[in-house]
């Protein structure tokens, strides 16, 4: 098992959406256009991020709260290991148009963001 953690440096002004089942999520060189709608995470090793391969089964904690992964979506991780970017869903797995940058998550409790957050995703590598 390998761990790779951020922390969240950024929360833009239209990134929580209290009736929005998502979070997007990148690193700290999106745009100014993409930070407004996004959380944005400081990687601990930006080395580790570029080799973080996340799968069903693999779990991701926000502060305490631990979810496992239910669906990772085709360009996740390449999203992922080059730009920080992800989304989280917290909502059940639809049968069929999945976001293809979408890590769908088990439980559909959104937690509460904010700067300082601690995001560790954990791989069983």
């Amino acid at each position: 098992m390998s761990t790779v953690t951020s922390t969240v440096i950024a929360i833009g002004n239209h990134a929580i959406e209290n009736e929005d089942p998502l979070v997007i999520l990148f690193d700290q060189e999106a745009t100014p256009e993409l930070q407004d709608i996004a959380v944005i995470q400081e990687f601990s090793e930006p080395a580790a991020m570029k080799t973080l391969a996340l799968a069903e089964g693999d779990t991701i904690t926000i502060d305490e709260n631990t979810y496992t992964i239910a669906y990772v979506g085709d360009v996740a991780n390449q999203n992922l290991q080059t730009i920080g970017h992800i989304t989280l869903l917290f909502a059940p797995l639809p049968a069929s148009d999945r976001l293809g940058n979408g890590v769908y998550l088990t439980t559909t409790v959104k937690p509460a963001f904010h700067v300082g957050t601690k995001i560790s995703y954990k791989t069983d590598d």
